[in-house]
């Protein structure tokens, strides 16, 4: 397997200097913290809804397979794990909790499930990224997926019915190019796409508004065929 060996504190540098908007130093590898990395997807629903939401730590389902060494004959890297701060799970969480809680879909985030409260369920799938050479150049690429399931209110004999069952998934990819951007940045891009994908789907469904008819989405997870994880920190 080929992977990224710069140090991540040099790497994380050289991703900053490339981004025309980063105007602070900040050279914090996490993604839920620094804003040079990730920015909240600017979500804010028109119907606030009035139950209580407990979002569950994120799972991470990463399964670690072999990756492709080269293609047609040129290396691939891919981003590893080692280079972030923080288990890239918990940083997902993170960022999901706020962007949760800043849409105004619930009337709260809670710690810890009330009976009335819809629970989420966080599940990371895919957090992988690389850049591929070739002859004129090199293409840099990035996959995210989560997979979220929701359940509702505690019925009287304290179960929980699903709701919504889906993974939300993005794949970016650059142009071939003599100085692509870095597979870091595409992986926050990716993920900005998932979080916006994720809050209108929570948004359309209804079912944090216990006087609108909800419109469950339980179904199987998508699949993201070819698509390996980076080996998990």
């Amino acid at each position: 397997m080929v992977r990224m060996a710069t140090h991540p504190r040099r790497l994380l540098a050289a991703v900053l200097l490339a981004l025309p908007a980063c105007n602070t130093a900040d050279y914090t590898a996490d993604f839920a913290t620094n804003e040079n990395l990730y920015v909240d997807v600017p979500f804010t629903t028109a119907l606030p809804g009035d139950r209580p939401v407990c979002v569950t730590p994120t799972n991470d389902g990463r399964v670690a397979t072999p990756l492709p060494a080269n293609e047609r004959g040129f290396p691939i890297t891919y981003t590893n794990d080692e280079f972030w701060e923080r288990p890239v799970a918990a940083m997902v969480g993170d960022v999901l909790r706020r962007q949760v809680e800043h849409s105004d879909l619930f009337v709260e985030l809670a710690e810890q499930p009330t009976a009335q409260a819809i629970v989420l369920k966080p599940t990371l799938v895919t957090f992988l990224g690389g850049s591929a050479e070739s002859i004129s150049g090199r293409r840099a690429f990035a996959d995210v997926a989560l997979r979220l399931q929701a359940y509702g209110p505690q019925g009287p004999d304290g179960s929980r019915a699903l709701l919504l069952d889906q993974t939300f998934t993005s794949k970016q990819a650059s142009p071939t190019d003599l100085n692509p951007p870095s597979p870091y940045k595409l992986l926050c891009r990716g993920l900005q796409q998932v979080m916006a994908r994720t809050l209108n789907t929570l948004d359309g469904s209804n079912i944090a508004r216990s006087n609108v008819p909800a419109n469950p989405v339980a179904a199987p997870p998508t699949s993201v065929a070819g698509v390996p994880a980076a080996p998990a920190r």
